[in-house]
């Protein structure tokens, strides 16, 4: 146990990392976790599943980060010899499904704690795209067992928060660190009132994403082309080749160097989200470039009660007056924009969290024993909500630079308190 440097080893498995960035909002919480944890003295780990994605080299790597093939992700024997840390205090995963059938063995291999990082509700994205009973019941169960399963959790919401009560997690057990965006490596463009240009960003192999676009596409932005309000929407984001087709105004970027160069340049920001659940991390981005959003109710989950930053309208067919409305006002674009802005600086900073969960970290090693580790039938996890989909749209990448038993350290400090404890 490392108290004064607590350990942690974050597992992530995704095809939505280019060199050191992420292009969705899962691994966009888990990397922000694991790097401003790290910049607040944690010694951190990151495992990354072998998805063909271009992961870069050290340069493009804060912290410590393994490469390692499927077969020995999801196989705790093989995934802890491959590690070969001798301290880890916590394990991180933010998939129940996995979390139930390879945490608790990973855990006890590496003598950690399980932590359940609850990124999203995926009951809730299910009942919010009309799925079967069953689906969203099946759904339900698996968190339901990742939370009892788990030694302690984070939630990034209010909503989760009574989730996992409701579970029957005691509080002390759980950390409320909210998504948040990292002031300093956002770049305040404000908006730019002569661009006329909307921007979303998002996965689009995500479902509730792809809606959001068919409704810009298909209800949005010809309304306003009817109202002779000449805009332009710019959408950031990979997604399958049959939505991201450009034309009617809509421009598609796919992936982008840098979430900076994708915002500059437009006026408005758009989260017309109908599904979905947990908190935003494109509307955290765009608050932090000091941009004004138009958002639904389900966009501003998890942001203060007050939203600054965020025009709430959840009638699809008001957002072409709304969006009208705005683009004439100059004044309270750029209203709107620094109140946002202001909100990350100040609340919603990923510095500011990164250092809580390092708090959070030492006051559950310190005070609290580890929970109890229950019999768990990890054959019944099933497989995560994003594999199917992103399986689906063969939007998964084959392993390119490591094979079972082979895995690749991208970045591995020997040296330093950091390193302390570790062979």
């Amino acid at each position: 146990m490392s108290i004064t440097v607590p350990s942690l080893v974050f597992l992530l498995d995704t095809p939505n990392v280019w060199r050191g960035q992420a292009l969705a909002g899962t691994p966009a919480r888990t990397l922000a976790l694991a790097e401003h944890s790290h910049r607040a003295g944690a010694a951190v780990t990151m495992v990354l599943c072998d998805r063909g994605a271009d992961y870069g080299t050290a340069a493009d790597w804060p912290f410590d980060l393994a490469l390692v093939h499927p077969n020995d992700f999801y196989t705790p024997n093989a995934l802890a010899g491959l590690l070969d840390l001798a301290t880890v205090d916590f394990v991180v995963l933010c998939e129940a499904e996995s979390l139930v059938s390879i945490g608790r063995d990973l855990a006890r291999l590496l003598d950690a704690r399980l932590v359940y990082d609850v990124h999203d509700d995926d009951a809730a994205v299910a009942a919010s795209l009309g799925e079967p009973a069953e689906t969203v019941e099946g759904h339900a169960t698996i968190q339901r067992v990742a939370l009892r399963t788990a030694d302690n959790v984070i939630v990034s919401t209010r909503n989760e928060t009574t989730m996992a009560a409701t579970t029957g997690v005691p509080s002390v057990r759980t950390a409320l660190l909210p998504n948040g965006a990292d002031p300093q490596q956002r770049h305040c463009w404000g908006p730019d009132a002569n661009a006329a240009t909307l921007v979303f960003l998002g996965n689009l192999y995500y479902q509730p994403n792809a809606r959001a676009v068919d409704a810009i596409r298909s209800t949005i932005l010809p309304a306003l082309h009817a109202d002779d309000l000449d805009v332009r929407v710019r959408v950031i984001g990979r997604g399958p080749a049959e939505l991201t087709h450009d034309g009617s105004g809509i421009e598609f970027t796919g992936r982008v160097d840098t979430i900076n160069d994708g915002l500059r340049g437009t006026t408005l920001a758009l989260a017309p989200l109908t599904a979905g659940s947990g908190a935003k991390m494109k509307v955290l981005d765009y608050l932090a470039a000091g941009l004004p959003v138009l958002g639904t109710s389900e966009a501003v989950t998890g942001l203060p009660p007050n939203h600054p930053g965020v025009v709430v309208e959840d009638a699809l067919s008001q957002w072409p007056a709304r969006i009208a409305a705005l683009m004439r006002d100059p004044t309270a674009l750029g209203e709107i924009g620094r109140a946002g802005r202001r909100c990350v600086e100040g609340e919603l900073s990923w510095q500011r969290i990164g250092a809580d969960l390092v708090r959070q970290g030492r006051a559950w090693l310190t005070t609290l024993p580890p929970g109890p580790s229950p019999a768990i039938d990890n054959h019944c996890a099933g497989v995560p909500r994003w594999l199917i989909e992103h399986a689906d749209q063969h939007a998964l990448g084959d392993p390119q630079t490591t094979r079972p038993g082979q895995p690749r350290w991208l970045r591995r400090q020997t040296t330093g308190t950091a390193a302390e404890g570790r062979r």
